[in-house]
């Protein structure tokens, strides 16, 4: 699948397919570091700068487009409109709580850490799902986004460094 993708980016620039990369669902920083530091050979700070940029583009858009989704989807589908109560009260039985425990640090952390099922795409979600105000989410999720991206550099440069003293 990556080599699929690389190949049919093969001639864009470096910083533009690193950006892409990191603003896609799934691969985010987790794959565009190790992509610009291993495969690209990009000097680490621009590797995990354009990861970075990249992964905080869907904060910009995601809230906002759920918030117009919704609105049409709960009046002109009503199987729509059903999974969106579910789902909303799933979140509030589930995790308000805890929400109100750790609020907009919750979201910091669980954008933070780079395991699958958390990031910018999944954090920017929960945020809508709670209703939290976007002039907190954005921020929220860019810095959880840095630590994100620093954190997955630190393990790239570490575990391919290994990997070179081994073989």
């Amino acid at each position: 699948m990556i080599d699929a993708f690389l190949s049919a980016v093969a001639s864009w620039p470096p910083s533009l397919v690193i950006v892409v990369m990191a603003a896609l669902p799934v691969l985010e920083v987790r794959l565009a570091v190790p992509v610009a530091l291993e495969v690209f050979n990009m000097p680490v700070f621009a590797g995990a700068f354009f990861a970075f940029i990249g992964s905080v583009i869907p904060a910009f858009f995601i809230p906002t487009l759920l918030h117009w989704f919704e609105g049409p989807c709960r009046r002109h589908i009503p199987v729509c409109a059903r999974a969106l109560d579910w789902s909303a009260i799933h979140v509030e039985r589930r995790y308000t709580k805890r929400y109100r425990a750790l609020g907009i640090l919750g979201l910091v952390l669980f954008v933070a850490v780079p395991i699958p099922m958390t990031g910018v795409w999944t954090g920017s979600l929960a945020a809508w799902l709670f209703r939290m105000k976007k002039r907190y989410v954005i921020p929220a999720i860019m810095i959880g986004s840095a630590i994100s991206t620093v954190i997955v550099t630190l393990m790239t440069l570490g575990f391919f460094s290994a990997l070179r003293q081994l073989f």
